[in-house]
């Protein structure tokens, strides 16, 4: 009775059912539905029936999807169960760019963009199969998930399959699936699958339902068949080669020596070497034998049996690293590249300063890295995770004066008399009286009060000058030796300009103050040696001779004796 049941709600779904090219294999069926949806939309259709929109995992995925879109002959775009959501931003480096199958479970390696999809994290996108025209394969292209499409793709899972439907007569034949298609062929059908056989002869239909489940996993249909049983006198009971009729059996069909029965269980073939399957991978039958064939990415080992992988790194197919995997491989890029092309074959240098704050002040991109730079004025400190410090310009003493340092710079305070240099990092002389400029007739004298020096002493001299004529400083008068120059007394702020130029002037007047030193140094000495000399001299006029007996006598020149008339001496 509850077959009975069962059999009328599969033959009120099948009346109803949707006629969609379908197929099966494994433990799904893939279904091509043809309505004008957005992606979402299309995905609330296919689980409204139990299923959700296709992923494509892994190449025999897409060989079969490529295989259903060539039977229905559609050469449009579908959409595929892959989505990025709004907030989630494409990641270019990763297989799938970011986006996710909404069946869910791990992402895999596999990936068959057509074209790299827009970057975005504001946006949803979605994901359409389409061939590709130049080499007629399909890939992923991805577009707006509200553009409604034409048609989509849908996977259905089931728990096994039965087997091909045996039939004895001939007559037409409709699958109804448990999701709600129909379809006049099918290699595999899923548990719950009913079919109708429309039987020659006026013997009415007759029905089938895959349910009974089978040891070691998968099912067989109910009843068991053959279905549409007629006798071998008509038509040879619609048997290729022989008919066989049992007693109390219907009639049957069977095939000569060296031929085997086909899935229609009507027409005969070549005995089938293939089964069991002597492959690890695919067998084909062959006159007199079989022969072996291995999926992509493998290849027949020497028994011609097994399939072994094939190491697709040898061939060099990637632009930095490759990394083989099981029947496929997977390109890598060095650090500071990220993937890009068909496959993420080729790499492309990542600007790591397009990243904000990466770098304290300035960031210099290179190929697969960046470099941190500082301002000029700064210097980069690797013990201050790399910031920038202000330099000290003063301590190089660039200044003929004083010097004040700034961030990323400095200033220099001119001594009075001087002018700042245009870029803030020297000092001038102020012009002097010669070159007054023609038509300046302010005279109004001023005096300004220069250092000198004496022997010791500082003392000053009051200079007259006039107002409209430019003077100079850099004359020092002296009173006696000097024996130093004193800096002048109001220094004139400079503002500084960042730049790498200063003024000569600066370094020049520096040597006049070291010359005019060394001058005064050396009149000091020559001074000082001229003061020893002469106090040794007079030392040398006070020192009287030794006194002598002869000191208290006075000598008197010698005088001729007093002669009388004959001139004789007394």
């Amino acid at each position: 009775m509850a077959v009975a049941w069962l059999l009328l709600a599969l033959m009120v779904l099948g009346s109803s059912g949707e006629h969609a090219e379908v197929v099966c294999a494994g433990n799904a069926c893939y279904t091509l539905h043809r309505a004008e949806l957005g992606w979402h939309g299309a995905q609330e259709r296919c689980r409204h029936n139990g299923g959700n929109l296709a992923p494509v995992r892994s190449p025999d995925e897409a060989e079969r999807l490529q295989e259903l879109l060539a039977a229905a002959g559609w050469p449009g775009p579908a959409w595929i169960g892959l989505s990025l959501a709004r907030g989630h931003c494409v990641l270019p480096q990763e297989p799938l760019r970011g986006f996710s199958w909404v069946a869910g479970g791990e992402p895999g390696t596999y990936s068959a963009w057509l074209a790299e999809p827009a970057v975005t994290c504001l946006s949803s996108r979605c994901v359409s199969l389409r061939p590709d025209e130049p080499s007629g394969t399909v890939g992923w292209a991805d577009r707006p998930c509200r553009a409604p499409l034409a048609a989509f793709l849908c996977k259905f899972s089931f728990r096994g399959m039965c087997g091909p439907l045996p039939l004895t007569g001939p007559g037409p034949v409709s699958y109804t699936t448990p999701f709600g298609v129909r379809s006049p062929r099918l290699a595999v059908a899923p548990f719950g699958t009913l079919v109708e056989a429309d039987c020659e002869g006026g013997a009415g239909p007759a029905f089938a339902v895959c349910k009974g489940p089978l040891e070691g996993g998968g099912f067989a249909w109910h009843p068991p068949g053959p279905l549409c049983p007629i006798a071998c006198s008509h038509r040879n009971g619609g048997c290729q080669q022989r008919c066989v009729e049992t007693p109390g059996e219907p009639a049957r069909c069977a095939c000569h020596p060296g031929y085997a029965l086909a899935e229609d269980m009507a027409s005969c073939l070549p005995e089938d070497s293939c089964h069991p399957n002597p492959c690890q991978s695919t067998c084909l039958s062959r006159p007199g034998g079989f022969e072996c064939s291995c999926e992509t990415g493998y290849r027949l080992a020497s028994d011609g049996r097994r399939c072994l992988d094939v190491d697709e790194c040898l061939d060099e197919p990637c632009q930095h690293e490759c990394h083989n995997t099981a029947g496929s491989f997977v390109c890598l890029c060095r650090p500071g590249y990220r993937p890009t092309g068909p496959g993420g074959r080729h790499c492309h240098d990542e600007d790591e300063c397009a990243r904000p704050g990466i770098c304290p002040q300035l960031c210099l991109n290179v190929p697969g890295s960046f470099h941190c730079t500082c301002l000029p004025g700064y210097q980069r400190q690797p013990s201050h995770g790399d910031a920038c410090l202000d330099v000290d310009e003063c301590l190089r003493d660039p200044c003929p004066g004083h010097c004040r340092n700034l961030p990323g710079s400095f200033e220099c305070l001119c001594p009075a008399g001087f002018l700042p240099e245009e870029d803030g990092h020297g000092c001038r002389a102020a012009p002097t009286d010669g070159d007054k400029p023609t038509g300046a007739t302010n005279s109004t004298p001023r005096t300004t009060r220069i250092p000198r020096t004496t022997t010791g002493i500082l003392q000053t001299t009051v200079i007259p000058r006039t107002t409209g004529a430019p003077w100079s400083t850099s004359i020092l008068q002296t009173l006696g030796i000097p024996i130093g120059v004193t800096p002048p007394p109001a220094p004139t702020a400079v503002g500084s300009a960042p730049g790498a130029e200063h003024s000569s002037d600066g370094p020049r007047l520096l040597l006049y103050y070291i010359l005019g030193s060394l001058v005064a140094i050396l009149l000091l000495l020559a001074f000082a040696l001229a003061l020893v000399a002469c106090r040794r001299r007079a030392a040398k006029q006070e020192k009287r001779p030794a006194k002598n007996a002869a000191d208290n006598y006075c000598w008197v020149p010698e005088q001729a004796e007093n002669r009388g008339a004959g001139g004789e001496r007394r």
